[in-house]
């Protein structure tokens, strides 16, 4: 472990030249433990998919959601961006409902969530699936142009 080129065991001396907020926040042999039980070797698969979720919630909540259609009717509404692989979401946003006019509101249009949701995997080559809700040619078009991703969906015919 090397911080500023120093090694790890620098960080806890107590000779005035360790860093003392190290030994402030744990011991050195807490973080020898840490460090040997953590990794960061995230594997992401070369497909993703953005979907809708709804949480259940009965409580006092401004922008919780009915949904007829869903095995679980009322609760917070979710979109979320999942690795296809691994199961993990990458991003998601809660719905707060629709947005009043002023210099903070946000576009919900379905193309606007995606775009939202796509941005940490932007420009990373991958495949996006979604449904019908979310799905547009100009979407795809601009998933492809901007941002390197391609699109997989079903679309209403109109």
């Amino acid at each position: 472990m090397k911080c500023s080129h120093r090694s790890s065991e620098d960080l806890w001396q107590s000779d005035g030249t360790g860093a003392d907020l190290f030994a402030c926040i744990m011991s050195e042999r807490r973080f020898r433990f840490l460090l040997r039980c953590i990794r960061f070797d995230e594997i992401r698969g070369q497909y993703a998919c953005v979907d809708e979720k709804l949480q259940s919630f009965r409580g006092r909540c401004s922008f919780q959601q009915y949904m007829p259609n869903k095995p679980v009717k009322y609760g917070i509404k979710i979109f979320a961006l999942c690795d296809n692989v691994t199961y993990y979401t990458s991003n998601l946003e809660i719905y707060a409902g629709k947005q009043p006019d002023g210099p903070f509101s946000i576009d919900n249009s379905a193309s606007e969530v995606v775009k939202r949701l796509v941005s940490p995997i932007s420009k990373t080559g991958r495949n996006i699936t979604a449904d019908n809700w979310f799905a547009s040619i100009s979407l795809a078009e601009e998933l492809l142009k901007n941002h390197n991703l391609t699109l997989v969906a079903t679309i209403k015919k109109k």
